[in-house]
């Protein structure tokens, strides 16, 4: 009886505090101004889900291996090539890898039959850039590793082990690397909140899905373009 009082109010308090989290996404970063309708309208139906329906019993871990597909367009590397210009090469060429492998591990709490809450962690692969110069002449390997903590709520159509789900809500990312040269060093790295959206199916314990990242403004830095990275996803789960 009171592992359950215990786990009713730590369901209560994660969904506060997603939704505190989401409200300060629509305030902060404007890329939510284009799903404002969206998070808002998530946020509406978690609020009438809890008020009106009793929390479930079952909270459950889940995680698995993700292919992750880095968006990064030749105007990308073509900017980080010409910050190397500016150290004082007389040209640069870089290239990019545009797939990875990375993985999730994370916790979800269901609020009734049709909606859970999730948060993780995720791992999201390793981004390599090779850069070749001349005057004087130099070739070099950096790589980039992000990562990401999502919290989203996820919606299911169909049973509790059978079904197809959509989700929606946002997550926080870091990387952090440098191209170190003989000339300087060219520095990407960045950090931000921005939304992640995906869909999915699950049978029995079994689930695939594919997702979406959104970055703000790195370029190339992360392996990641304006499009953001996208991910198709592996992944078991485990009630407790």
């Amino acid at each position: 009886m009171i592992i359950k009082i215990y786990n009713n109010y730590l369901r209560k308090y994660v969904l506060y505090i997603f939704i505190q989290i989401i409200i300060k996404f629509v305030i902060i970063n404007n890329i939510f101004k284009k799903m404002k309708k969206i998070i808002l309208t998530t946020i509406s139906v978690f609020i009438i889900s809890v008020s009106t329906v009793s929390l479930k019993a079952e909270n459950y871990i889940y995680g698995g291996p993700k292919l992750f597909y880095y968006d990064v367009t030749q105007e990308d590397v073509d900017a980080t090539a010409k910050e190397l210009v500016t150290l004082g090469f007389a040209s640069a060429k870089v290239e990019a890898n545009t797939s990875g492998i990375g993985f999730d591990l994370g916790l979800g709490f269901p609020i009734n039959d049709s909606w859970d809450v999730e948060g993780g962690f995720v791992y999201m692969g390793e981004f390599e850039l090779k850069a070749t110069m001349t005057g004087p002449a130099e070739t070099l390997t950096a790589t980039s590793s992000a990562w990401s903590i999502p919290v989203v709520g996820k919606y299911k159509i169909g049973d509790s082990d059978a079904n197809l789900f959509i989700k929606a809500g946002g997550h926080y990312w870091k990387q952090n690397s440098d191209i170190s040269t003989s000339l300087g060093k060219v520095s990407m790295w960045g950090s931000g909140v921005d939304p992640v959206i995906g869909v999915g199916g699950q049978l029995s314990n079994f689930l695939i899905s594919y997702e979406h990242y959104s970055f703000s403004g790195v370029g190339a830095g992360a392996g990641i373009g304006d499009g953001g990275m996208s991910a198709l996803s592996a992944t078991w789960k485990k009630s407790f």
